[in-house]
């Protein structure tokens, strides 16, 4: 603190304004729609609820639905280390606490709004009553309030040792030479060489537009206008990103400077962004010399940073779109510009969240929705990372490259995966570590949402959203990537991570700087870090997820994000392959079965010739549990993936004719059915009476017993509307 005080004392600061006592009418006014009422009436257009959140968690228990989980209490004491030496994260009203939250209802904004714009979790009844009864036990979200342990030198692994895995860069092929093709765009001039001091030169030289249907439409395009009102008050229309320049040259001493700047171009949302989140980040959670050091020295350099983009970003950014296999590669230079513009909300046509709006399949992107709403302690630490991050770059630019791939798996490429006749591959599982910590090297998955970043930029906050906070490039994958389709993947390689953190969902903290520079990098000057998102189904009732259509979708799924499908006519060599590093994937939130979700990725791995490193996030018994029953698929009791698959499917009969919780898990019900152990002898895997059912389940009319009332088809709403 001592050293942030003479820092303070030997700089020129801009003094932040106090709250307006009135806010006065400006020109914006113009453009702000006239309503019958003020505060009233808005609160009736959104309907928008003040609920006590122990009230609304007990009122939770009572309903049928399965709820959506409010914000909890937020904690109080924030213990952060510095942004360097001028930022600490700590301030004399630090703790922040609310018993109060806002609760959008879904009467009012479902039909306009996606998961990551409004709840923490979503888990439409509609959908899940449209897959079966309600016989079963419908699924409740168990989602950890606590990172996993950290992984020691003496922890107590289990399986092929992590340094038989295979590793980047050791196990990587030599890449070609870069360059654009009609499948991979490079914003970069090639040849390029990686150099530590210089960022690589943008091309073409000077700024190519691209305002249609096919790339980003960017905030400083000729064709991006916006109204204004002019002389004599008349309204006419003006370059809008004449209007961003103006705004991001002049002084925003504060806060609340900051909300008029951002609104200056985005009059339409003023009086519907409130921007509390933001104003409470500095006036709240930050020590006065804090505040003053980032509107002083960091914003400035964000704004020119932002405005560097027809000079950085010269050429058109295609948008990766569904059904077809695409690459973006980027300098992390450009990147540090997008998100600038991100910052200030400067987007154009990413606003509109209606049905029928352009780009309605897209995630969000400006972060006006990180910055509005009642303030929690969750968002607070978010926008803690995103500072952290451009404090970093601001004060020495990364100069490496990073490569965004769609990846799309034709139907007739997939594995047959009841005939494939292949064993499991290697397998490396512990309790203690996670992903982002302790899989250097390995190809690490993002339990993703079908809108990439799920609620990174709300209220969200687990095992994506806290990736894509600590390493705030990925964000910039929500500007090009329309949501992800059952048979499609986002690899994202080479982003860096900048934050360290504690804690998960709720209780999420960050905690400091974090250095990647040991981080080796590849022959594009791309780090070694490769993330797969893929995004699991929701599961509302248990025994549903055990389906055979619905085991293959998620086999297909976790398959797209593993399988490489490479560049040239040959596939792969599995020796330049590195393992994939995973963990309780499609659970909590999304209320998967954990030992059916480590079995899919297995068999998933094990198709895309890789082999698995698991982490367990601190369960010991599932730790166990997974070594064993790989153990005994591969070792005591050798079977194909398809015996594998259609166990499964059996146990899927097995939970639906008991009607209640199963006495055994999956591994047990599979050990069982080649012991004889089972109380039906009839369960043996090569009985009259498996032919007999799976004859059934794979009828002309795919449905099962006409007594149990269940079909088996799929509606085209089942889609990974994931948390």
């Amino acid at each position: 603190m001592k050293l942030s005080f003479v820092l303070c004392l030997g700089k020129v600061v801009y003094r932040m304004s106090e709250p307006p006592l009135k806010k006065k009418r400006t020109l914006l006014d113009f453009f702000r729609k006239k309503t019958k009422s003020n505060s009233d009436e808005q609160v009736k257009e959104k309907k928008v609820e003040i609920i006590d959140v122990e009230m609304a968690e007990s009122e939770a228990g009572k309903s049928s639905k399965p709820a959506v989980n409010p914000v909890n209490k937020v904690f109080t004491d924030i213990t952060t280390q510095g942004f360097g030496a001028s930022f600490d994260g700590k301030g004399a009203q630090a703790a922040f606490t609310k018993k109060t939250e806002m609760i959008l209802k879904k009467s009012s904004l479902g039909d306009t709004l996606k998961y990551d714009e409004t709840f923490e979790y979503n888990m439409d009844s509609d959908v899940a009553d449209s897959q079966g009864s309600q016989d079963g036990d419908s699924v409740k979200p168990d989602i950890p309030t606590r990172k996993p342990s950290q992984r020691k030198a003496n922890s107590d692994w289990k399986g092929k040792p992590l340094n038989r895995l295979n590793k980047m860069p050791d196990c990587m092929d030599k890449l070609p030479a870069l360059h654009s093709t009609e499948n991979h765009t490079v914003l970069i001039k090639v040849p390029f060489k990686y150099d530590p001091k210089l960022p690589p030169t943008p091309h073409p030289a000077q700024y190519k537009d691209g305002w249609n249907n096919d790339h980003v439409k960017m905030p400083c395009s000729p064709q991006n206008e916006y109204p204004f009102q002019g002389k004599n008050n008349k309204q006419i229309l003006r370059k809008r990103w004449e209007i961003i320049e103006e705004a991001l040259l002049s002084k925003i001493p504060g806060p609340y400077e900051l909300e008029d700047v951002i609104l200056k171009y985005n009059s339409r949302y003023f009086g519907k962004w409130n921007f509390e989140t933001l104003k409470s980040l500095f006036t709240e959670n930050l020590a006065e010399c804090e505040r003053n050091h980032f509107f002083g020295e960091v914003l400035p350099k964000i704004a020119k940073l932002a405005l560097s983009l027809p000079h950085l970003c010269t050429q058109p950014i295609p948008l990766l779109k569904k059904g077809k296999t695409r690459s973006i590669t980027l300098s992390q230079q450009q990147i540090a510009c997008l998100l600038a513009n991100a910052f200030f909300c400067t987007y154009p046509r990413r606003n509109a969240k209606g049905k029928t709006s352009e780009f309605f399949n897209y995630p969000s992107i400006n972060f006006n929705s990180l910055y509005d709403g009642m303030p929690n302690d969750v968002k607070v630490e978010k926008l803690k990372c995103i500072i952290q991050y451009f404090s970093r770059v601001t004060k020495k630019m990364p100069t490496g490259l990073v490569t965004f791939t769609r990846q799309c798996v034709g139907h007739i490429d997939f594995p047959k995966w009841d005939s494939l006749d292949i064993p499991l591959r290697g397998l490396h599982v512990s309790s203690e570590g996670t992903i982002e910590d302790d899989g250097e090297g390995l190809l690490q998955v993002d339990f993703a949402n079908k809108y990439l970043g799920g609620g990174v930029l709300t209220h969200g906050c687990v095992q994506e959203e806290i990736r894509f906070l600590i390493c705030p490039e990925m964000i910039i994958s929500r500007l090009f990537t329309e949501g992800l389709e059952k048979n499609e993947s986002l690899i994202m390689k080479g982003c860096e991570r900048f934050s360290s953190y504690d804690g998960y969902a709720r209780t999420f903290e960050w905690k400091g700087d974090y250095d990647d520079s040991k981080n080796p990098r590849d022959d594009w000057g791309r780090l070694c870090t490769h993330v797969t998102a893929i995004d699991a189904l929701v599961i509302h009732y248990y025994d549903k997820q055990f389906r055979g259509d619905i085991v293959k979708r998620e086999l297909n799924k976790a398959y797209c994000g593993f399988v490489s499908l490479g560049g040239g006519k040959n596939p792969p060599n599995e020796m330049n392959l590195s393992a994939v590093c995973t963990g309780n994937w499609g659970c909590g939130a999304f209320g998967g079965d954990k030992r059916l979700k480590a079995l899919i990725q297995l068999m998933a791995a094990t198709a895309a010739k890789r082999d698995v490193c698991y982490y367990t996030f601190d369960d010991d018994r599932l730790k166990n549990d997974i070594y064993n029953i790989h153990q005994y698929l591969t070792v005591t009791n050798p079977l194909g993936i398809g015996i594998i698959v259609n166990l499964i499917e059996r146990y899927e009969g097995v939970l639906r004719k008991s009607r209640k919780k199963p006495s055994m898990n999956l591994f047990e019900y599979i050990v069982k059915v080649f012991d004889g152990s089972l109380e039906n002898t009839d369960s043996e895997p090569d009985s009259p009476a498996i032919e007999r059912e799976m004859l059934a389940m794979y009828s002309k009319d795919d449905e099962v017993v006409k007594n149990n009332s269940f079909k088996r088809q799929l509606s085209d709403d089942y889609k990974a509307n994931t948390p």
